[in-house]
């Protein structure tokens, strides 16, 4: 490791590194400037903007902005003090290599795909919604519900079969392999087990169909939106709908999505760890000073198993092994709000 490259302070990496250098070395096939299309979404027509000399950008169709070191956090999908490091390992050396430029006998790297729109969404075809219902517990009919209304894709992704929760907005869309597996490790990046495209995290999934019931089921990651619909049906909840934030890291809301909460009962699943509960509280905050009506939460916590393993979401509660169940009253009711 070069010592002098980690004593490299932020502002140096800064000064050293644009974002067109960023795009460059991160493979990306766009064209930064000071009117271009968005390289983490959708963009039909353009809408985002790099200035100062290429060292800060602005998305002004959903206010995102900052420094190259905003612009890799985003396009590595990664927490700050990954995207920091990975910004030292690529200044000052004698060489600046595309960490994930792929050969011609490589597949189509991930990292390059994250900037982009989801892959190509399909229907599931003969035997696939029973697979994911079997390797999460939902109803193949819960499943099929989420696939009409939008919230349920399948993909070819990298030569893995994969299932998406979508946006039907197209704002983003969270992949994970149907063999449950995670997804493999790459260039710095370790094995992780979603994907996710398009960008805009900070947006609640399903929000503007939710929007149309009086009461709101409020949850984190795309397999719990899949889990609050099941539970839902089975509950018979006509006047509830899901909204779902992929990753308790968005503590932050859209400000466009704010208003849609006014007047809303809303009830958060938020996952029974650290992360989950600072989430929620966040979440709260945000929601009363938007005008909701009412915000509580579900407690997920004390969840056992079918297979003995402690749980921690709504995912786990579609696995609850029965003398846990019997146990716990909290889940003898109706959970939504």
């Amino acid at each position: 490791m070069n010592a002098a490259r980690d004593e490299l302070s932020i502002e140096e990496i800064k000064a050293r590194l644009s974002i067109m250098d960023a795009a460059r070395l991160l493979g990306l096939n766009w064209q930064p400037g000071k009117s271009c299309v968005s390289p983490f979404r959708p963009d039909k027509h353009p809408s985002f903007s790099v200035f100062q000399e290429g060292r800060r950008f602005r998305d002004h169709a959903n206010g995102d902005s900052g420094t190259v070191i905003d612009f890799l956090q985003k396009a590595l999908d990664v927490p700050l003090k990954e995207a920091i490091q990975w910004a030292r390992e690529k200044c000052g050396g004698p060489v600046l290599p595309v960490p994930l430029a792929a050969s011609a006998t490589m597949k189509k790297q991930p990292t390059e795909a994250l900037a982009k729109p989801p892959p190509k969404l399909r229907p599931a075809r003969a035997g696939e919604l029973e697979a994911l219902a079997a390797l999460r517990g939902f109803k193949v009919e819960t499943l099929a519900e989420a696939q009409r209304r939008g919230l349920l894709a399948f993909a070819n992704v990298w030569g893995r079969l994969a299932w998406l929760v979508c946006d039907p907005g197209g704002r983003i869309a969270e992949g994970r392999r149907l063999d449950g597996l995670p997804w493999e490790a790459y260039g710095t990046m370790p094995a992780r087990k979603c994907h996710a495209w398009g960008g805009q995290k900070s947006w609640p999934v399903n929000l503007e169909e939710a929007a149309q019931c009086s009461k709101l089921a409020m949850v984190e990651g795309g397999p719990d939106a899949l889990a609050a619909l099941d539970i839902i049906r089975r509950e018979g909840a006509a006047d509830v709908d899901v909204v779902a934030l992929l990753g308790a890291a968005n503590t932050r809301l859209d400000t466009a999505a704010l208003p849609f909460f006014k007047g809303k009962l809303v009830r958060l699943f938020p996952h029974a760890d650290e992360a989950g509960q600072r989430a929620a509280r966040e979440w709260a905050l945000a929601l009363r000073e938007a005008g909701a009506a009412r915000v509580d939460a579900f407690d997920l916590r004390g969840i056992v198993r079918r297979d003995g393993e402690t749980g921690k979401d709504l995912c786990d509660v579609l696995n609850i092994a029965q003398e846990c169940r019997e146990r716990l009253t909290k889940f003898q009711g109706r959970m939504m709000p």
